[in-house]
């Protein structure tokens, strides 16, 4: 199988985190699960793209943009959501590209009235899905974002839910899967996100209650890196 990985995070943003870019966490992050699949990374913030029938599956990561910015990128981004529907092609999002697919599909993104979903957040699986093996109801992952989906595409299925967050996780039949949360960052990663909102005038206190939650190792990251992997196929 060949997974193409967009990364959505403009160049400006890699050396926030050691140089490690998005796309190198997801290869990191699902290798141990797909261990023969091919991952190749295409920085589609930097006009970097593949040809949609190249690949079998497509992810999209996590960005510091909005998908309600006026990024040419990003609108051809929702460009590459349709293609890829029409042709039947697996894709997963992740935070931004879970909201990015809500988007281009007919959905709504917005601006969170209550500020940032911020550290280790709790959700619960409303309605399980084959892939996810094994099962669990409960489940805790870092989170760190801005917007959120508010509505959903019609055709979609809300899968996960917190108070939080209406629309933790939502499927499109058995060939798209949206995720808020971040399986994949470290915590290393996710301090250093902190930082630079501070630097960036977001609110102290909200930051260090987002960063007291932290942990080494969060619950339910390698479960979902399994569930994403059974989805994709493996």
């Amino acid at each position: 199988m060949k997974l193409g990985i967009l990364d959505t995070v403009p160049r400006d943003y890699w050396s926030t985190d050691l140089g490690i870019t998005e796309s190198e966490k997801f290869i990191n992050f699902l290798q141990p699960v797909m261990t023969d699949a091919t991952l190749d990374q295409f920085f589609v913030a930097e006009g970097e793209w593949p040809e949609l029938d190249d690949y079998d599956a497509y992810l999209i990561t996590g960005s510091p943009c909005s998908v309600n910015d006026e990024h040419p990128w990003i609108k051809k981004l929702h460009r590459f959501v349709r293609d890829s529907m029409e042709s039947n092609k697996k894709l997963v999002g992740i935070c931004f590209g879970h909201q990015l697919i809500a988007n281009a599909l007919g959905g709504t993104v917005e601006r969170r009235s209550d500020g940032w979903l911020l550290g280790v957040k709790s959700f619960e699986i409303v309605e399980a899905q084959p892939w996810m093996t094994p099962s669990q109801k409960h489940c805790e992952i870092f989170h760190i974002n801005h917007d959120h989906v508010t509505a959903l595409p019609v055709n979609a299925k809300r899968i996960a839910y917190s108070e939080l967050c209406e629309n933790s996780a939502f499927v499109i039949g058995d060939r798209m899967l949206g995720l808020q949360g971040h399986p994949e960052q470290p915590r290393r990663a996710m301090e250093k996100f902190i930082k630079e909102l501070l630097l960036i005038g977001e609110d102290p206190e909200e930051m260090e209650q987002g960063r007291a939650s932290l942990r080494d190792k969060v619950p339910d990251a390698d479960l979902w890196g399994l569930w994403i992997g059974k989805f994709l196929g493996y």
